[in-house]
């Protein structure tokens, strides 16, 4: 592997990294706002559907992320 392939990687992995944590960031601030008492019906509603949204890209980015590493362990056996 070229030392410039092996630089892509490493950011796409950093990119990929802090953009789950952007994810989850934007979750934990959702469930703020929609435990304020004065938030608009409308607004919880879809403050909840991103929510929930956000969840399942995150939980589909993990899954992703274990066949990786599973596929790494089974290579270097």
């Amino acid at each position: 592997m070229t030392e410039s392939s092996e630089k892509a990687k490493k950011t796409e992995a950093t990119t990929e990294s802090a953009t789950y944590k952007g994810m989850l960031s934007e979750v934990e601030n959702l469930v703020k706002e929609v435990g304020q008492p004065d938030l608009d019906l409308d607004d919880m509603v879809t403050k909840i559907e991103r929510g929930y949204n956000l969840i399942k890209a995150m939980r589909t980015r993990l899954e992703t992320t274990k066949q990786k590493v599973e596929q790494l362990r089974l290579d270097f056996e």
